[in-house]
This record gives C-alpha cells, structure tokens and sequence, in this order.
C-alpha cells in the first residue's frame, strides 16, 4: 500500500502551496472533505473556510449568562464584542431573529427554574422596569427588524442603487423622507428616525460613518446604519466593535446593519 507524504510549512497560505507543487489531488487523498482546511489547521493556522454550524439558542444564553456572572450587571453588547462571543451581533439578528434587547428577557424565561443561574437571574430581574420598552422602542426595533428582512434585489455599483432601493421597500410600512433635518440623514422615518446608507466603505468612510451616527443620535435619539457591498469583513467587523463600544458607552440607541 502506497503511503502519500506530504512536508507541511508550519504556516500556509495559497502562495506558499502553490510553490511547493502540492496539487488538489494530492491533498484530496491525504485530507478527503475540506482538504486545504484540514492541512491550515494541521499546519497551526485558522482555516480560511468558516464555520457554518449554527450555534444552539442554548450556548448563545449560556454566553450571556457567562457575561452576567463576570460583570455582576446586564452585560452590554460590547461585552459580547469583547468577549469574542458566537455568533457575531448580525447573525443574532439574521439566523435566530434576536436582537441584544430580547436576551435579557430570553435568559430570564428560559432558565428562571434553573438553581445554577440563581443569581444571574436575581441580576437580570431587578434591572427590570415597567416601562423599559417605550412606544418609540418599539418602532425603532420594527424599522431594524424590517431592515433585516429586506433583501436587496442585486449587486448595486453605486451607494444611491441600494439607499432607492431601501427607500422603497421601507415606504411600504412607513412615512419616509430623504435628506432633510439639521443633521441631513440619508433617510427619515416619521421624523425620527434616521437611517444612513453606505456601500463597501473605506476606514475614512467608516470613521465619517461613526460621526454622522453620533449626530443623527444626538437630535433624534436614535440611528441605523445600513452598510452595503462589504468587500472586507476584517474592516467591518472592527469597525462593528467600535460602533458597538462607544454608542454603549455614551448610552445611546443605535444599530448597524450588513447587507
């Protein structure tokens, strides 16, 4: 029986494979499914192939609760960001139809009989008031909630394709203006809520993105940011973290979007 060799570097990328000769066969028979993903792990590295198993709404409260337990608080989103937690705020929202806001409450209904979460769940209860969700959260969680749900139709080339397309998929469920107020948002709605569209953008872009939310949110109370396009999931995922830290610091209402 005929044994395949193969002399790994120990650290891979496409260039350093493609020069040491080793062909897709090759790799095939010595890995089977995923061979380069097996032979970046087998060489140390993180395989470039993500990881598409969902993870279980138990394991995400069970994070949260891990949260709860080292701050002794309601943890925040950026504690989640922080802790590098699964999966990312985005894929709360778009595979298990959850925002941050809801986990609380998620965490205290699914695990109130639970004696090890005991004290997590004393924490979570008292920060609880009657009056926590507002009429204006609740129209600004339906506009995130159907942002999420829209789908743009194609790949748009320019920025403005995917703000005409947002603006009419939104006018189907409320009033909506374009560009008007002190701080000139790229959309409105009802006069209160604005909404900024941007396509793939550069670190500038991204860090006149922040500025604008801050203001959009200083006279309105609240901001969305929708970003299209997303050529680098590196820059966005930073530029996430940030956005998320700060807006938690300052205490203001905000959400980011990717489409």
């Amino acid at each position: 029986m005929k044994t395949l060799t193969l002399n790994l570097p120990d650290s891979l990328d496409l260039d350093n494979l493609e020069f040491s000769k080793i062909s897709e066969l090759h790799l095939t028979k010595a890995f089977g499914k995923d061979a380069y993903s097996k032979l970046q792990q087998a060489c140390g590295d993180d395989p470039n192939k993500l990881n598409l198993e969902r993870t279980s709404i138990v394991q995400i409260l069970d994070q949260y609760g891990q949260l709860v337990k080292l701050h002794q608080r309601v943890p925040s989103s950026s504690d989640w960001v922080g802790a590098d937690f699964y999966p990312r705020l985005d894929g709360l929202r778009k595979v298990h139809n959850l925002n941050w806001a809801k986990l609380q409450a998620k965490f205290i209904e699914t695990f109130a009989n639970k004696v090890e979460w005991k004290e997590e769940i004393k924490i979570l209860k008292a920060s609880v008031k009657p009056t926590q969700t507002s009429k204006i959260d609740k129209t600004f969680n339906e506009i995130v909630e159907k942002i999420i749900d829209w789908r743009p139709d194609r790949k748009r080339i320019i920025e403005e394709g995917y703000k005409i397309e947002l603006r009419n998929y939104l006018e189907k469920y409320f009033n909506l203006e374009e560009e008007v107020g002190e701080s000139n948002p790229d959309l409105l709605i009802n006069k209160k809520y604005p909404i900024e569209v941007k396509k793939d953008p550069t670190q500038s872009e991204y860090d006149r993105l922040l500025g604008q939310m801050l203001r959009h949110n200083k006279l309105f109370g609240s901001a969305i940011a929708v970003v299209t396009g997303i050529s680098s999931e590196d820059r966005f995922k930073k530029f996430e973290k940030l956005f998320t830290e700060i807006h938690s610091k300052l205490g203001m209402t905000a959400e980011l979007i990717s489409k």
